[in-house]
């Protein structure tokens, strides 16, 4: 009697977990609600180091607003603006952060900004909605209402309105490369709406950091519930054929007049294909181009090796990119 009810109270835990992995299943295909969490508490750990090379620099960068409204129609619309104490207007820099669209802070974007800031430049570290709350193209109507409010701030926050550059890694190297289209592609800029708040000959360039660029081929990178980010993002679960889905591609919708663009990304880094088939789009319309795409048998570059600044391959990745920024804003 003993041993049958062993074998019964084994056979109701395996029915029960075979249920409880059903319902999982079952909630986990149809709502977003599971995989907003994860995401979320994923983007909670960030993988920026100190720019140890620079202290004494970066320690001179000065936080001239923190928290600041950008005015934004929409929510989380806020931002700090860092700038290395100069006599002289300096060229701007705008920030987004990475995290899927869904989560991330520019809190960890902190430190890398400053360390930009540090060569020179005034750098705006923006927030922005987020998904599912905040379903595309909102972000990149409020990165172009961050810069009005910034260009109506250009005297006070010291910078030159004529030499802009839009940056972001990950989800926001993504959207800093759909505000390149933005502001050079007529068809794209109706397609999303708004005025754009500056000319194309305004923006000096774009800084891609690990970003995904093409819609059509991102899920076969096998980056980590990429999909199910977009999903989110769109609101729409099977978004590939969609309109979209095609608004959402740049490598597809790149012209001759794009901005020259700074890229980079790791070997071991799910995007690198996604980057080269961003390369070779601008390659081929003409587009300049410096990338940085470093190969390592020491250790693995996983996504956003350019945030740490404690690496090799990170600070010269930041140095790269100093010289792209000072040759693009002369």
């Amino acid at each position: 009697m003993k041993k049958r009810f062993y074998r019964r109270w084994w056979f109701i835990v395996l029915v029960v977990l075979a249920v409880v992995l059903a319902a999982a299943s079952f909630v986990w295909s149809r709502s977003d609600v599971l995989q907003t969490a994860v995401i979320r508490l994923v983007c909670l750990a960030s993988p920026g180091g100190a720019a140890k090379a620079r202290e004494k620099a970066v320690a001179s960068v000065v936080l001239l607003d923190e928290d600041v409204s950008y005015e934004s129609r929409f929510d989380n619309g806020t931002m700090d603006v860092y700038a290395l104490p100069s006599d002289e207007v300096q060229p701007l820099i705008v920030y987004a952060h990475g995290g899927y669209y869904i989560g991330g802070d520019k809190s960890s974007l902190s430190d890398y900004c400053r360390t930009l800031a540090s060569y020179g430049y005034v750098v705006a570290n923006l927030n922005y909605m987020l998904a599912p709350d905040g379903l595309y193209p909102t972000q990149i109507l409020q990165v172009n209402e961050a810069i009005g409010y910034l260009l109506q701030h250009a005297e006070e926050y010291g910078f030159d309105a004529e030499r802009i550059f839009i940056a972001g890694d990950s989800a926001g190297g993504h959207l800093a490369s759909q505000m390149g289209l933005y502001y050079t592609n007529l068809a794209f800029q109706q397609g999303i709406g708004d005025v754009p708040a500056i000319s194309a000959e305004q923006l000096c360039g774009v800084v891609l950091h690990c970003g995904y660029y093409n819609t059509d081929t991102v899920a076969a990178t096998g980056f980590p519930m990429i999909e199910d980010s977009i999903w989110m993002l769109t609101g729409v679960k099977d978004y590939e054929g969609t309109q979209v889905a095609a608004q959402m591609n740049t490598v597809a919708q790149v012209t001759a007049a794009y901005p020259a663009v700074f890229i980079d990304c790791g070997d071991q880094d799910p995007f690198i294909t996604q980057a080269g088939e961003l390369i070779a789009a601008l390659t081929a319309n003409g587009v300049p181009v410096t990338s940085y795409l470093p190969e390592t048998d020491q250790i693995p570059l996983m996504h956003e090796f350019q945030l740490m600044l404690n690496t090799a391959e990170g600070m010269e990745a930041m140095e790269r990119l100093v010289g792209f920024l000072g040759e693009r804003s002369k």
